[in-house]
C-alpha cells in the first residue's frame, strides 16, 4: 500500500482494499510539502492519532530511543511492499527494539534498528492545532493502559457472562419474575401439511420463543425465558 495525500480521491475498491490492510497497522506517508512529516492512517494508534494527522519526525539515532517513544520505521506492508509505520517502541531486545501499536494484540515481528529507523514523532497535528507527542515512560505507561483497557473491554463481558450464568438460573427457577414483569405475549400454533406443529410466542413483533409439541423441543430468548415456562409435552 502506497501513501496518498490527504483528500485525494480514491476508488471504492482501493479504499476497501486500504481498510483491510490497516485494520492492525499504522501506516504513514510522507506530506507533500516536508520529508520530515508525516501523515497517518490505520487504526492500531486509534486514541493516540487519527487518519490524516500530521505528524513531525525527528530523526535520532537509535540509541536515543526510549521504550515509551512513537517511531516511524521502514516496514511491509501485507504484500511485501514498502511501508513506513508508525508504532510505540515497547522494549528493548538483542539486535534492536520491540515497537507495538496501541491497538495491536501483539508485538510487531520485526525489530527497529538502525537501518531501519527513519525516526521518532515529536509533534502530531489535527485540525491546524499541534500536539507534542509524549513517550519515554509517560507514553509507556499511557501504552500500558490504553492494553489494559482494551483487554477488560474484550474480556470483562465474557467473564461477567460467566460469573452471572447462576445467578440469572437461580432467578429463572424461582419464578419471581412474572410478578413484576408482565410482557404482552401472544401464542401462535402453525400447523403445516407437511411437518410437525410448532408454536411461536410472539412478543412485540418478535417471535421470542418457540415450541415443537412433537419432540419437546423449545427455544427461548433471554430474558423471556424468565417468564415464558417451557411447556409440558403430551403424553
Amino acid at each position: 500500500m502506497r501513501a496518498g495525500l490527504p483528500g485525494a480521491s480514491r476508488a471504492p475498491g482501493v479504499f476497501l482494499l486500504v481498510v483491510t490492510i490497516v485494520e492492525k497497522t499504522g501506516f504513514c506517508g510522507p506530506a507533500a510539502d516536508d520529508d520530515r512529516r508525516r501523515f497517518y492512517r490505520g487504526q492500531s494508534m486509534a486514541g493516540m492519532f487519527q487518519a490524516g494527522d500530521y505528524l513531525t519526525l525527528e530523526p535520532v539515532p537509535i540509541a536515543a530511543i526510549r521504550p515509551g517513544d512513537v517511531v516511524i520505521y521502514a516496514g511491509q506492508d501485507q504484500e511485501g511492499e514498502p511501508e513506513d509505520v508508525v508504532h510505540r517502541v515497547v522494549a528493548r531486545a538483542p539486535g534492536g527494539l520491540v515497537a507495538r501499536g496501541d491497538n495491536n494484540p501483539g508485538v510487531d515481528n520485526v525489530l527497529v534498528t538502525a537501518d531501519n529507523l527513519l525516526g521518532r514523532v515529536t509533534y502530531a497535528e489535527r485540525g491546524g492545532i499541534i500536539h507534542p507527542v509524549r513517550g519515554g515512560r509517560w507514553g509507556l505507561l499511557r501504552a500500558r493502559l490504553f492494553h489494559a483497557w482494551a483487554y477488560g473491554r474484550l474480556y470483562g463481558w465474557r467473564v461477567a457472562r460467566f460469573l452471572g450464568r447462576w445467578p440469572y438460573r437461580a432467578l429463572r427457577r424461582s419464578g419471581l419474575v412474572p410478578h413484576f414483569w408482565q410482557p404482552a405475549i401472544t401464542r401462535i400454533v402453525l400447523t403445516p401439511t407437511d411437518g410437525p406443529a410448532v408454536v411461536k410466542y410472539v412478543s412485540r413483533g418478535r417471535t421470542v420463543a418457540r415450541w415443537w409439541p412433537a419432540t419437546g423441543r423449545f427455544l427461548c430468548r433471554r430474558p423471556y425465558d424468565l417468564v415464558i415456562r417451557r411447556p409440558r409435552r403430551a403424553a
